[in-house]
C-alpha cells in the first residue's frame, strides 16, 4: 500500500535543517531549493510543497510543487506548478507517480500547471487527461562551441561509454570553430551596461509594469525572490545532497547576470541570463522597440565571454535577431516550450494573456 506524507512549507525548513537528513538515502528536495519555496512571495505557510510516496516506511517516490498566483479581473487565484516528480526506478508502474499526482491535484483544487518538464513526467500528465496546451513558446538555441560531451552521455548507457570519443571530436571541432572568433567582431558601439546583484527600484518597475499582461503578472519583488535564492548553487566537486537528489542542484558552475543597457544615459531595458554548466538561457529579456538586434547581439557577446556552448531563447524577437547573426544562425535549431494547465486554470487564463520565457520554474534552471 502506498502511504503520501504531506509537507506544508511551514514545516520544510525544518525538515531540510534536520541533522538526520543529509543521511536520507535519496532527497526529496535540495536545501537551497527549500529555501527558496519558503521565501517565494507568492506562498503561504499551508501549501503543500512536497509529497513524499512510502511503501512500508521506505521513500519511493516525491513530488514537488511551486506556490504562484494568476490573476483575473485584478483578483489573485492561487494555482500551483507541478516542478519535479521522481519514483523509484525498480518501483515504477505501481501507480506510484498516480498516487502523488491524485494527492497534489486534490489538495490544491485542480488548479496546477506544467512547463519545461521531463518525457517520463509528461506521460503521467497525459494519462490522466487532465491537462490541455495552453500556449507554445517558440524559441531557437544556437551551438556556440562544441558539446557532445556534456549532451550526448544523457541519451544512454551507450553514449555515456562513448564519452572520452565524444572529448576528442569536440576538441578537433573546437579548433576549428569560428564563432568565438566571430563574436570578438560583435560592435556595439555607444552602448554601456551595469551589472546588479538584485533589481533596483528602476528594474523592478520595468519589469512589474511590462510582465502585468501575463497570467501570473510577476513582479519586481519576484524578480528579487528569483535572483536571492536560486535552486542551482555552484559545486565544483562533488556535493553530498545534489548526489542524492534526481534533480540539478549542483552544476559544477552556475551563475546569473542581471543586466541595465544604455545607450548614453537612456536606458534601453534589462537582460537577465543563467549560465548552467556553460548553457545558457534567458529567462527576462525586456528591450526598447526596435533594439532586439542590439539585445541580441549583448546576449550573445556576453555567453561566449563566459565560456558557454550553448544559448537557448524562448523569446521570439530576440531569437530571430541571434538568427541574423552571421555565423550564429547557421549552428542551431528551433525549440518549443510548451505550457500545460488544468481545465480549471484554463477556465482563469484570459484570452490574449501570454506567458513569459522564466515563467513556472523556467527563471531558476
Amino acid at each position: 500500500m502506498i502511504d503520501i506524507k504531506r509537507v506544508k512549507l511551514s514545516e520544510l525548513n525544518a525538515l531540510v535543517s534536520s541533522p538526520k537528513y543529509p543521511s536520507w538515502e535519496v532527497i526529496p528536495i535540495s536545501r537551497h531549493r527549500a529555501i527558496s519555496y519558503i521565501n517565494n512571495p507568492r506562498a503561504s505557510d499551508n501549501d503543500i510543497a512536497l509529497y513524499l510516496a512510502y511503501i512500508d516506511n521506505e521513500l519511493v517516490g516525491y513530488r514537488t510543487i511551486l506556490s504562484d498566483t494568476i490573476f483575473k479581473n485584478g483578483k489573485a487565484i492561487k494555482v500551483g506548478w507541478l516542478s519535479g516528480n521522481w519514483v523509484n526506478p525498480k518501483l515504477r508502474r505501481k501507480g506510484i507517480a498516480t498516487a502523488l499526482f491524485n494527492a497534489a491535484f486534490s489538495d490544491w483544487g485542480e488548479k496546477l500547471l506544467f512547463t519545461n518538464y521531463a518525457l517520463e513526467s509528461k506521460a503521467v500528465y497525459d494519462k490522466t487527461s487532465r491537462f490541455q496546451l495552453l500556449e507554445t513558446l517558440k524559441g531557437r538555441r544556437f551551438y556556440l562551441r562544441p558539446c557532445l560531451a556534456k549532451i550526448l552521455p544523457a541519451k544512454g548507457p551507450t553514449y555515456k561509454a562513448l564519452k572520452p570519443i565524444w572529448h576528442s571530436i569536440d576538441f578537433i571541432l573546437e579548433l576549428l570553430n569560428p564563432i568565438p572568433l566571430f563574436g570578438k567582431l560583435i560592435r556595439t558601439k555607444g552602448i554601456s551596461i551595469e551589472y546588479l546583484a538584485y533589481p533596483d527600484n528602476e528594474v523592478r518597475d520595468i519589469f512589474t509594469s511590462t510582465l502585468t499582461i501575463t497570467p501570473t503578472a510577476r513582479s519586481g519583488n519576484d524578480l528579487q525572490w528569483i535572483l536571492r535564492h536560486p535552486w542551482l548553487v555552484s559545486s565544483p566537486l562533488a556535493d553530498r545532497i545534489g548526489d542524492k537528489y534526481y534533480f540539478s542542484s549542483s552544476p559544477k558552475k552556475f551563475e546569473q547576470l542581471l543586466l541595465k543597457v544604455y545607450r548614453q544615459n537612456q536606458l534601453l531595458g534589462i537582460i537577465m541570463i543563467n549560465n548552467r554548466d556553460g548553457f545558457a538561457t534567458t529567462p527576462y529579456v525586456i528591450c526598447n522597440i526596435n533594439e532586439e538586434k542590439l539585445f541580441a547581439k549583448i546576449i550573445a557577446k556576453h555567453a561566449l565571454a563566459m565560456g558557454c556552448n550553448r544559448l537557448t531563447t524562448f523569446n521570439q524577437p530576440i531569437a530571430y535577431a541571434l538568427s541574423s547573426i552571421f555565423p550564429l544562425g547557421l549552428l542551431s535549431k528551433s525549440q518549443k516550450r510548451n505550457f500545460y494547465a488544468s481545465q480549471k486554470v484554463v477556465n482563469i487564463i484570459e484570452k490574449g494573456a501570454t506567458f513569459a520565457e522564466g515563467d513556472g520554474d523556467c527563471a531558476f534552471v
